[in-house]
């Protein structure tokens, strides 16, 4: 199934129960590979390299929850085979208090390395210093107002 860049910045509203589901890294992960492309259990826990039993049991919590369908069953040989999809690749609480003066803010959990965190960590200081000079260019073409923009890499643990 091909998402579009539309497709992937839709939010689906949730609430805080959903929420704490997604806020597993396992889950997180699977809800963003699922997006990428219906799979079957087996298939999911072989790309994961995760025992099958876990893995189904993170799906059961997902589809408990509504963040996951059965996009379709196959038979064969009288083996039943559900492919299941991610309902969304983003999401927004609709019952989180929002501070009027927060513009926007995104979370994700994911798995790094410490290659990657370093990596991260550099481009998005690239991207603030990029920033930084594209507001002094633009500075006498547009009315500008003062934001405070922040981001948090924070080590988290797994709980199967």
């Amino acid at each position: 199934m091909d998402h579009s860049k539309q497709d992937r910045n839709k939010a689906m509203n949730i609430n805080w129960d959903q929420q704490k589901v997604l806020s597993h890294p396992l889950r997180s992960r699977m809800v963003a590979l699922f997006f990428e492309q219906p799979m079957t259990p087996k298939q999911m826990a072989d790309l994961l390299g995760k025992n099958p039993g876990t893995v189904y049991y993170h799906i059961q919590q997902l589809l408990k929850h509504d963040l996951l369908i059965v996009e379709k069953i196959d038979t064969d040989k009288g083996i039943v085979e559900k492919y299941y999809r991610a309902r969304a690749m983003t999401y927004k609480n609709t019952e989180a208090v929002k501070d009027p003066t927060l513009y926007d803010g995104k979370q994700t959990d994911v798995y790094l390395s410490k290659k990657l965190v370093e990596q991260l960590n550099q481009e998005l200081s690239e991207l603030f210093f990029k920033y930084g000079h594209l507001s002094f260019k633009e500075k006498d073409e547009a009315k500008q107002m003062p934001y405070s923009i922040e981001y948090l890499i924070k080590k988290t643990t797994e709980e199967d």
